[in-house]
């Protein structure tokens, strides 16, 4: 008999390793799996996709889950396996360190290379800044306060998500860059501010360690963005530009970021709410191999993206939409959710039924729409910057309902709801904007005004409060 607390002790220090408890008294855990270190973080080669599966069948439950940060997930392995499967990924360039746990997590870039608008290459710029912290004892487990979240954005529009990380950057059509710190999504909700803009390439590292070195100092164990309300952003700004002057002359030369646009088209393949089998995986390795470049594309949506070459002309085998390449945010319609109360220890709502059941309500619409469910307060499924998101709230579990996220903007917040009455309350408020005709659910929003969306939901669903002064606290500072 295995206990939950007796396994988690032993696999909670090595977090950073990539290994994460599943719920339960059982001997289960996932693996996080990123790229290994000078690999493009979200190019994934047929070979890897392969020996995914293959771990899946043999060490796993035969599924995969699509992470929200560009990376993918195992669940169910066998906590004394862990070494034995680390192992085996490793074969092929794949590496779960630094992917959970207190650590300079995966800097996310968009799909650069596959999308016109791009003013740099964003992957190049990944790869350097996460190969810096990679396998540092003084950046990871114990060493570190709180995890540390990097995007990259190649272009204004900003897929990446700046507004919800530690440390957003987003390139200028002028070769330059604007840098925004401090946001955070979960239980309190911080938008990230911009601090540095017109920021050098060669000092986009030097500021970053400053972030890092300045919050290792603060020991503040509930993240960065805490870290700057109780300082305050302009005298964290000036602590990290200080560190930055300090270590810039001893830190790598970044490389060239030119963007590299590969022209060709894509198929895009959703899978709501993120898990992939064993099988559909051989599948997509197939695929990339016979119709397209050896490789696939993911990203922050749960989505896998196939580049196919010119000279196809059909496809078999595989039921996805063909598009031109990007951009990649919001994209839709889209349902992306995390992993819920069926395997991770916070969740308290199963997230996979809820969110499979809200993507037929989205499927049939030709807007870009993005529905984000989580399972709990640390907010995996993205929902403050969707469309219409759902995070459970308080505890005596009800849902949080927030609408019109966006990549540069935190969702505004509706209520809460009964659980039972999600998918409801999905159908009223996409009722109510496809009536509207407005261009997209931000706009809907502001258009119908909030307090009108609340009146037709108070109408509608039972449950539905307004927000109260508990609420109101969810907001970090503007």
């Amino acid at each position: 008999m295995f206990k939950y607390s007796d396994v988690h002790k032993l696999v909670y220090p090595r977090r950073h390793e990539g290994v994460y408890k599943n719920r339960g008294d059982n001997p289960w855990v996932s693996v996080r799996i990123r790229q290994s270190i000078g690999r493009d973080p979200s190019k994934w080669y047929s070979s890897q996709l392969r020996v995914i599966a293959e771990v899946s069948r043999r060490y796993g439950d035969g599924r995969v889950m699509l992470g929200t940060r560009g990376d993918v997930e195992i669940f169910k392995i066998d906590y004394r396996l862990f070494d034995e499967v680390t192992a085996k990924l490793k074969d092929t360039g794949l590496d779960p360190r630094d992917s959970c746990g207190n650590s300079i997590r995966n800097p996310i870039p968009c799909p650069s290379n596959h999308c016109p608008l791009a003013h740099v290459n964003a992957e190049a710029l990944s790869v350097f800044i996460g190969d810096y912290f990679r396998y540092k004892g003084e950046y990871e487990g114990s060493a570190l306060p709180h995890r540390i979240k990097i995007s990259i954005s190649a272009c204004e529009r900003a897929c990446a998500v700046p507004v919800s990380q530690d440390v957003g950057i987003v390139a200028k059509p002028n070769g330059k860059f604007n840098i925004y710190l401090g946001g955070g999504i979960g239980e309190h909700a911080f938008t990230a501010k911009l601090a540095f803009s017109d920021v050098e390439l060669e000092d986009i590292l030097p500021l970053i360690v400053g972030v890092v070195e300045v919050f290792k100092r603060s020991g503040e164990r509930r993240g960065f963005k805490w870290f700057i309300k109780l300082n305050g952003f302009d005298k964290v700004k000036e602590e990290v530009l200080a560190v930055a002057r300090e270590v810039k002359s001893k830190l790598p030369k970044p490389p060239d970021v030119k963007p590299t646009f590969i022209n060709t088209r894509v198929i895009k393949m959703h899978y709501p709410t993120g898990w992939v089998t064993a099988s559909e995986l051989d599948e997509l390795a197939h695929a990339a191999d016979e119709y397209g470049l050896g490789y696939v594309v993911l990203f922050n949506n749960q989505s896998i993206y196939i580049p196919i070459r010119d000279n196809v002309k059909e496809i078999r085998g595989i039921n996805g939409e063909i598009k031109e390449p990007g951009p990649y945010y919001p994209e839709g319609p889209i349902t992306v959710a995390c992993v819920g109360s069926e395997l991770c220890p916070p969740g308290l709502i199963d997230t996979t039924s809820l969110g499979r059941k809200i993507h037929v309500h989205i499927s049939g619409l030709k807007e870009h729409i993005r529905v984000g469910i989580s399972g709990c307060t640390h907010d995996c499924g993205m929902s403050w910057v969707s469309d219409i998101g759902f995070e459970p709230f308080g505890f005596k579990t009800r849902i949080l309902v927030t609408i019109g996220g966006a990549s540069r903007q935190l969702g505004f917040i509706l209520g809460t709801i009964d659980p039972s009455e999600a998918e409801l309350t999905a159908k009223v408020i996409l009722s109510m904007y496809v009536k509207s005709k407005a261009p997209n659910i931000r706009e809907f929003a502001v258009r119908t005004g909030i307090d009108a969306i609340r009146d037709e939901l108070r109408r509608q669903v039972p449950s539905f409060q307004p927000p109260n002064d508990s609420i109101t606290a969810l907001f970090g500072p503007d």
